[in-house]
């Protein structure tokens, strides 16, 4: 019994693995089919930069048409100065609306703690509008020629207007600005960024600096949405096929494990008995004859004995589809006990005969 108990240990591991990664996968299926809510957020990233360079005025000392740029520059030399504005948007989801830019100029009066007390913004270019449907990326590119002398003029006027003692501040800004909203939202989504080319004013020397305000790649919208799909349908319906098949597989080795249970009871009770009375039994190949025989059928296998303490005659033993039968003869008298197997189909017992013995 020992062996066959550690022989079916392998199986018995294989079906457990069976049995655990089929049920897992069930529950995956129906948690992604079922779970058909989740949170939608909307939020888009930018970037921003300026392409530019200086163009240098007719007969300057240093005998340049321009000056790429990321270098001091002499005031007095500059022209003009030619930017290349580059926007770029990317959104976590298409978006439909309308957008607009244009370009401005800001010439302002700082006092030496670099608090501001005069500004003049000045629209260099007229805004242009255009729309966006169904895009994830929102591209722009403006160009312009931006005259040096003309914002340091409005600021030496601002001087002399005032007598001021100021240090003077040049901004450049492409202005962009705009309304979005996808499918899965109900209402729009706002922008608004600029990108900038800033430079002092009426200064020996000019440095430029750009400067972008375009760090916004939060979450500007949330909300909670149903996405049920045909991949959720196929998720539930393959979840709650595969749920029923674990809890067939879960009967079927119940049924199997009982069914195994005893048939292990029924062959140690008929080797115990065999062992234990080996003496006394006679294997036989095939059933004796009973048909003209007058057989009493014992409940245990103790009254088999007391009859066989009593005829002396030995107690023959054979197997049938219906179990392990132990039979004692003499001459016209049978006692026959049984032990049924697990596969034995129910039947009811004989009635006991009652057997008159001979004097």
């Amino acid at each position: 019994m020992s062996e066959k108990i550690k022989n079916a240990w392998p199986h018995v591991v294989f079906k457990v693995c069976v049995f655990a990664a089929l049920s897992i996968t069930s529950i995956y299926l129906m948690v992604a089919g079922f779970n058909t809510v989740r949170e939608y957020h909307f939020g888009y990233k930018e970037q921003g930069n300026i392409d530019y360079k200086i163009n240098l005025k007719d007969g300057n000392f240093l005998n340049e048409e321009s000056l790429s740029s990321g270098e001091i520059y002499y005031a007095d030399s500059i022209d003009s100065i030619d930017a290349l504005f580059q926007y770029g948007a990317d959104f976590t989801d298409e978006v439909t609306g309308e957008y607009s830019y244009y370009l401005v100029a800001t010439v302002s009066a700082e006092k030496e703690n670099g608090k501001k007390y005069w500004t003049k913004t000045i629209q260099v270019t007229d805004p242009t509008i255009k729309t966006i449907t169904e895009s994830k990326k929102l591209r722009i590119q403006a160009k312009n020629v931006f005259y040096y002398i003309t914002y340091n003029k409005i600021l030496n006027d601002f001087r002399e207007k005032y007598q001021a003692s100021a240090i003077g501040t040049l901004k450049l800004s492409l202005i962009v600005k705009g309304n979005f909203t996808t499918n899965v939202m109900d209402r729009e989504a706002t922008l608004k960024s600029s990108i900038d080319l800033t430079s002092s004013l009426a200064e020996e020397t000019v440095e430029f600096t750009v400067t972008t305000d375009t760090d916004n790649d939060g979450k500007l919208y949330t909300k909670r949405v149903n996405v049920d799909s045909d991949r959720h349908r196929f998720c539930r319906l393959a979840g709650v096929l595969l749920a029923m098949a674990v809890l067939y597989l879960a009967y079927a080795m119940i049924h199997a494990a009982a069914e195994e249970r005893r048939k292990h009871i029924f062959e140690y009770t008929v080797d115990k008995l065999r062992e234990d009375y080996d003496s006394l039994i006679v294997d036989l190949k095939t059933a004796p004859k009973l048909s003209k025989l007058h057989v009493a059928q014992v409940q245990n296998f103790d009254e088999l004995l007391d009859v066989y303490n009593s005829i002396k005659q030995p107690i023959n033993y054979y197997e049938s589809k219906d179990g392990a039968h132990f039979i004692l003869i003499n001459g016209r008298l049978a006692w026959s006990y049984v032990i049924p197997n697990q596969k034995a189909t129910k039947k009811k017992a004989p009635k006991r005969r009652s057997v008159r013995r001979r004097k």
